[in-house]
């Protein structure tokens, strides 16, 4: 006969056996399994007695009302414990998955240049492209404009002021004729 350690020591054994089976785990740790499993255990363990208490099991199963939603119950609640127990829920990473997606196409904007040039023609139309044909003809090539000499300037200049004088001394006479 196994003694009390060797009873303990079995138990504890299968306990981290059961642990190791994920699904099992999962109903250890999720208290929304354990719950559609009470509701499943209660609404079963409802419609079995009312249908035992009865006279004629089967009117009172097809009959009724009661034990029919009782058995409904049970049967929503195992359905959504097993959905649960095999493909527990997804948690959505909305906020990282956007920023995820933001920095892709940052990079691949900042980094092609094709599709840089796709955005920008989209976002603010295509560019003008266009050749400049001048209306004028372009100077000869012999007849460059040189620069004026500055003796060319200083004679310009003085006859200039020659032509100021002379203009004042007409206007001075026209006045003093009158």
């Amino acid at each position: 006969m196994a003694s009390a350690s060797e009873r303990a020591a079995s138990a504890a054994s299968a306990a981290q056996d059961l642990l190791g089976n994920p699904y099992i785990r999962r109903v250890v740790e999720d208290p929304e399994i354990r719950d559609n499993a009470r509701v499943a255990y209660s609404a079963a363990r409802e419609a079995i007695e009312r249908i035992s208490s009865s006279d004629n099991p089967a009117s009172a199963i097809l009959d009724d009302r009661k034990v029919q939603r009782s058995i409904k119950r049970a049967g929503e609640a195992a359905m959504e414990t097993r959905a649960l127990i095999i493909e527990p829920r997804r948690s959505h990473h909305i906020v990282r998955n956007l920023v995820i997606l933001g920095a892709g196409v940052v990079l691949a904007v900042a980094l092609s240049e094709g599709l840089r040039n796709k955005v920008l023609d989209m976002l603010f139309g295509a560019e003008e492209e266009f050749d400049y044909v001048p209306t004028t003809a372009p100077p000869a090539a012999s007849a460059k404009a040189e620069a004026p000499s500055t003796a060319d300037v200083a004679a310009t200049n003085g006859k200039a002021d020659k032509a100021d004088k002379a203009g004042k001394a007409d206007a001075d006479a026209a006045v003093e004729s009158e």
